[in-house]
Parts: structure tokens; C-alpha cells; sequence
């Protein structure tokens, strides 16, 4: 009953040109803003799980498409069923990767949400004892040039979210084919080793900037809370040449 009241009075102060936020999810109209300024068309959802971020883009004011990849059997499901009844949002299972075939992903037990095709290192486990993994499962992978092929069209602006556990680089690596099209990048970025193989901070920044992409914001993401140190956060990149300088 909470989540239709709620929902009712979302839509009613969005008619009368009002939002209703919750203060911890004001960066969601930050992006809002990028996401007009940039002129993007459809947002590129890499690692879905079931599907929060797509309801966050919904939610802050959103019209554009989605296309949303979770390899997860049973995150795929409540993504698909949520997305089902808007035309405008495509849920594809299958993971995204440095190359086409298959691949082993590690199922983690908070709601797939750690999921990764690396294994969790100790630091992960020990801070979050929750997202153990539980599972393997043998899922599709594709490049994202090879994934987008039916969905994007030449010249379409978009958003790269890459929520991948580790894997955020080997996205990018498959992703040469489409990156010209990306004018933002959203991605998540660790401070420490959490997953083996996995890139940090420092080699991320770098190769986002080789790519010619630039940080605009940053917001907190996984602490450790014994140690109160931030141990990932999330980072949204813009292309340099595409980015207009405020005049103010």
C-alpha cells in the first residue's frame, strides 16, 4: 500500500511540475541534468541486477530509453518483469565483456548484487560478509559493439553505466566499436583490491582519460565500516570534446 500511495504522489506532483527526492538520492538529478545537457537518447545499463538503477532514472524525470545486460538467472527475472511494462526499457540477458562466447560468473548472495565473472578477494568477504558467493552459472558474453548492434543506431547519444564488479575494464575494452556514440560514462571505481584482477582508482582514471573522458562527479559508494574508509564509489565521466564549458 506505501509503494502505490507513493508512486500516486510522484505522478501527481510531476504533473503539476514538481519532484518528490529523497535527500540520499539527489545526485540522481544531478545525472538528470548531464543526461539533458548531454542530449542522450538512450542509456546503456551494464550490470542491471534488478533493475534500481533504471527505476532511479525512471523516478528523477527520465524518458528516454534504456537498454539494461544482467547475466544473473534469477536478478534477470525481477529485471525483466520490471521493465516489462515500459516500451521504452530493453532488459538483455547476457553478460558484457572483452570478447563473444560464455563465460563462469560467481552468484552472489546479497540479490546477485556482487556478482562478478572475477573472484572476490578477502577484504570483500570480510567487509561484507553477505555477498558471499552461493553459485556459478554459465552465462552468454558479448562485447558491447556486439550487443548494441540491434538496438543502437548510428549517431544515437548515450550513457555507458557499467556496474560490473571488477569487470568495468574489460568492458571498455569490448566497447571500442560504440565508445565514439558515448558521451558520459558512469562507472564504479574501488580504492582497494576487492576482486582479483580488477583495476583501481589510479589505473581507472588513467584509462578513462586515455579514452578522453573526464571525471565530473563522484559519490560515495561501499565503506568498510569497521574502518569507516570508503572502499569504492561511483564516478560519471564526460567526453572531453563533447563536454560545453558553463559560461558562468
Amino acid at each position: 500500500m506505501h509503494k502505490i500511495i507513493k508512486s500516486g504522489v510522484k505522478a501527481l506532483l510531476r504533473k503539476c511540475g514538481f519532484q518528490l527526492i529523497h535527500t540520499h538520492a539527489l545526485p540522481c538529478s544531478n545525472r538528470l541534468a548531464m543526461l539533458r545537457h548531454h542530449g542522450i537518447q538512450t542509456v546503456v545499463d551494464v550490470g542491471a541486477n534488478v533493475g534500481t538503477y533504471g527505476a532511479e532514472l525512471r523516478d528523477s524525470g527520465y524518458e528516454g530509453r534504456i537498454i539494461s545486460f544482467e547475466p544473473t538467472a534469477r536478478a534477470f527475472q525481477t529485471l525483466q518483469a520490471r521493465s516489462k511494462s515500459d516500451p521504452q526499457w530493453f532488459a538483455v540477458q547476457c553478460a558484457i565483456g572483452e570478447s563473444n562466447g560464455e563465460a563462469t560468473i560467481h552468484v552472489a548472495a546479497n540479490q546477485a548484487e556482487s556478482s562478478s565473472l572475477l573472484p572476490m578477494l578477502a577484504r570483500h568477504r570480510e567487509c561484507a560478509p553477505e555477498a558471499l558467493y552461493i553459485s556459478t552459472e554459465q552465462v552468454p558474453l558479448k562485447t558491447l559493439s556486439a550487443a548494441l548492434s540491434e538496438f543502437v543506431q548510428p549517431g544515437e547519444r548515450l550513457l555507458l553505466k557499467i556496474d560490473t564488479q571488477g569487470y568495468e575494464h574489460m568492458v571498455l575494452k569490448g566497447a571500442a566499436g560504440i565508445l565514439p556514440q558515448v558521451a558520459l560514462i558512469e562507472c564504479e571505481l574501488s580504492f582497494a583490491p576487492l576482486y582479483d584482477g580488477q583495476l583501481l582508482f589510479p589505473e581507472m582514471m588513467a584509462l578513462l582519460k586515455s579514452m578522453r573522458f573526464e571525471p565530473v562527479q563522484f559519490v560515495p559508494g561501499f565503506v568498510d565500516m569497521q574502518t569507516g574508509y570508503n572502499l569504492q564509489l561511483d564516478g560519471i565521466f564526460s567526453r572531453t570534446e563533447s563536454r560545453n564549458e558553463c559560461p558562468c
